[in-house]
């Protein structure tokens, strides 16, 4: 289990050894791609849970957003990004044993449990870097996720700022937009909200994770 003792960057680090090791076809065999999709899933999960961990929950499906809450550029906000996670779901993985997998669930559910219709605002002050970090490394694993089978369990609804004082609230709302995306480019979202504190296209996101690149 690589979650149980991995730190983030040390999971970063072992899915890009194996992914280069994948490449090379002399090296490339059923068991090294056995190995590429643990590493791949458990670094996804790791993202869930180090984004979870940072993500600003209030009581209330409001989640103490204002309405009017404006952008730097003095522009209201006119959509807000739900997300309604099932962590059940984060391990239900027909390659996994699930009974290896009890125990870092139970780890982990008290964090994952509150990320249950929760409009995702701007991380606070304190957990700013953390969320430049972590939308790095969710755009890395974006760029280098596209053909490993990945996990579920992440449900994006994008709200129009009329309807966010909702309750409860209803995904089949007149106006609500699930988000039809992959994990990794839900993953990239969810960072970016965090970090600039407001939703935006999800091609939108990717230029913007492309043009801090070139300068970095």
């Amino acid at each position: 289990m690589l979650e149980i003792n991995g730190k983030l960057e040390t999971l970063e680090t072992i899915n890009e050894k194996i992914r280069k090791r994948f490449k090379n076809p002399k090296l490339s065999n059923s068991s090294c791609a056995k190995v590429c999709k643990h590493a791949s899933v458990a670094l996804c999960r790791s993202l869930v849970y180090n984004l979870a961990q940072i993500t600003p929950v209030s009581s209330g499906f409001s989640n103490g957003i204002q309405v009017h809450d404006l952008t730097d550029d003095g522009m209201e906000y006119s959509q807000f990004l739900c997300i309604d996670l099932q962590p059940r779901e984060l391990w239900n993985t027909a390659f996994e044993d699930p009974s290896l997998l009890e125990n870092i669930e139970t780890k982990w559910s008290a964090i994952l449990s509150k990320i249950k219709d929760i409009l995702i605002k701007k991380a606070s002050d304190e957990n700013l870097e953390i969320a430049n970090t972590l939308l790095r490394a969710c755009y890395n694993f974006y760029r280098e996720s596209s053909s490993v089978v990945l996990t579920s369990g992440l449900n994006f609804y994008v709200i129009p700022s009329q309807l966010v004082t909702e309750t409860p609230f209803d995904p089949t709302m007149t106006g609500v937009e699930a988000l039809d995306l992959s994990i990794p480019r839900k993953l990239l979202l969810w960072a970016y909200v965090l970090v600039h504190g407001r939703y935006t296209n999800i091609s939108v996101v990717v230029k913007h994770c492309e043009e801090i690149l070139k300068v970095c």
